[in-house]
């Protein structure tokens, strides 16, 4: 396997936090000898997800991080990671702890959604610290709030936006019927509401959802299958993830559904074998990707997840953010250089963009509105 050049990429460091008791001082661990250190590393603080349904997430995300960094190996970069647990309190705590620990900071990036993205936002404010938050884009974040000075970039999966396109879709491919088969920790997000919001309004009609609770897969989908002869819809909106996700299409082999079409997100895709298939998404399967992102991950043995790519995007957006390689790394400039950042890295169909925290949603409308506070795919 040909090895990536990290000549600058510093060795990451864990830091590792006390969950038990209350919450203790951070640990800094000692990093493994890639590369020598040197005062003159842009540091930065890595959150990388805990996840109990994608195994995977953390290391994926974290991986496709590193990878997007090693791109520009002439750019000194120190990461210090921290792994955030799957309940918002508990992440935002992990994460500030960790802040705290390391005064040299020069901004904060990883896996944050909107509910933790604020609480870490709040206490990066005094010392201006800049964020970066990765995200699936599940929920939608909050109204800008005025007298934020820090600059806060979001880049996410934009499930919401793909969801509205993928109404599109399915009303012009598929038909005017749908019924939604949504997981049980996927029912309260709001791209749930935003393909209902954009589906209706093109003149479909929502005919039932149904939610899979966890279970015997017996019972999980049982309902699935009453509501499907009862209904006879168009199409099938399956929003599942992880083993659920797996668990599903399974089940759905096994059904007469000659006469459904079905519609997701790009993931079911890739465990679906089934004709009358329907996906948008804001990433592509890697057939479809640029050749020299194909390479880049196939030497790093690094899987084309969704997660790892969005990793990749950040960690490539932020090295090339660095313009001067001898730019000598402060607040103040790291601030300046995501202010204006350009998102760039392997994702080749993109609805994702990046705005500070004063810029409000263009997908937000008064109608959506999610009732969950976990991080999506961190359950």
């Amino acid at each position: 396997m040909t090895m990536i050049p990290r000549r600058h990429f510093l060795a990451s460091t864990s830091v590792a936090v006390s969950t038990t008791g209350g919450w203790s001082a951070a640990q800094a661990l000692v990093p493994s000898t890639l590369a020598p250190q040197t005062a003159k590393a842009w540091q930065l603080l890595a959150v990388a997800p805990q996840s109990h349904k994608v195994a995977t997430l953390g290391s994926d995300y974290r991986r496709g991080l590193e990878l997007g960094l090693a791109q520009r190996p002439e750019i000194a970069v120190q990461l210090h990671w921290v792994e955030a647990p799957p309940t918002p309190n508990r992440a935002a705590r992990s994460i500030t702890a960790a802040m705290d620990q390391l005064p040299q900071l020069h901004g904060v990036v990883g896996w944050m959604p909107p509910a933790v993205e604020a609480r870490v936002a709040a206490h990066a404010q005094p010392r201006g610290l800049p964020l970066w938050a990765s995200d699936t884009g599940a929920d939608l974040p909050a109204d800008a709030k005025p007298g934020q000075p820090q600059a806060v970039v979001r880049h996410s999966l934009d499930l919401c936006g793909s969801a509205a396109q993928l109404a599109q879709l399915v009303y012009q491919q598929l038909g005017p019927r749908a019924v939604l088969a949504v997981g049980q920790m996927e029912s309260g997000y709001d791209f749930v509401y935003s393909f209902e919001h954009a589906y209706r309004a093109l003149g479909g009609r929502v005919l039932a959802r149904h939610v899979g609770r966890q279970g015997p897969q017996s019972e999980e989908f049982e309902g699935l299958r009453t509501m499907l002869s009862n209904h006879q819809p168009d199409a099938v909106v399956a929003l599942y993830s992880g083993q659920q996700l797996t668990r599903f299409t399974q089940w759905w082999r096994l059904q007469p559904q000659a006469a459904w079409g079905l519609a997701g997100f790009p993931w079911l895709a890739e465990a679906h074998t089934g004709s009358k298939l329907v996906t948008k998404g804001s990433w592509t399967h890697s057939a479809n990707a640029e050749p020299v992102w194909q390479q880049r991950f196939a030497q790093a043995g690094l899987t084309w997840t969704a997660a790892a790519l969005l990793g990749a995007e950040a960690g490539y957006s932020i090295a090339t953010a660095f313009d001067k390689p001898g730019q000598h790394p402060s607040v103040a400039a790291l601030y300046q250089a995501w202010e204006m950042a350009e998102l760039l890295g392997p994702r080749t169909v993109s609805s994702s963009t990046i705005a500070t925290v004063s810029s409000p949603s263009s997908h937000r409308a008064a109608s959506l509105s999610s009732g969950w506070l976990n991080g999506y795919l961190q359950t």
